[in-house]
């Protein structure tokens, strides 16, 4: 009995997903839409310019406010959008599918994975509302090439 009950709605999810899929023009339902990303790109004409030791550039859009910085345990909620540096094209952004809402970290130092050292150490020292562009080469990502970052710090969480 809760077999047949498990079947039935599986079968039901898969149907509901085929028919969803049919609904989308072009049927790639694993398409990310980052139009609205393409709203929240930072423009980096007179921000001042850093380089650090890595070979990490730094712009500094807007200061953020508040005693706390971003260190390398903390959690915290961040807009963020990658994109390659060559062609301008999205890869990678907090804003996917029309999402409005920051994500969430935890253990900054953990991104180190699955983003890449560069990316960590450009919101290390970030104080909440802070706006910033990082300009990361491929020795600091988990990319093959450059990649600008546009980032803005929500919240450090406790």
């Amino acid at each position: 009995m809760q077999s047949s009950r498990t079947l039935s709605a599986l079968f039901l999810a898969f149907f509901s997903i085929i028919s969803l899929s049919s609904c989308n023009e072009d049927n790639d339902l694993f398409r990310v839409d980052y139009s609205l990303a393409e709203e929240f790109l930072f423009d980096t004409a007179g921000a001042e310019r850093t380089v650090t030791d890595s070979g990490v550039i730094l712009y500094q859009i807007e200061d953020g406010s508040g005693d706390l910085q971003v260190v390398s345990r903390d959690n915290i909620l961040l807009y963020y959008t990658i994109r390659f540096k060559p062609t301008n094209a999205i890869i990678e952004s907090s804003y996917g599918n029309n999402n409005t809402f920051p994500l969430q970290f935890n253990g900054i130092a953990s991104a180190t994975s699955t983003k890449g050292e560069g990316f960590v150490e450009a919101i290390i020292g970030m104080r909440e509302g802070e706006k910033r562009v990082a300009v990361i080469p491929p020795t600091q990502s988990v990319y093959s090439d450059t990649v600008i970052v546009d980032l803005e710090l929500d919240s450090i969480l406790f």
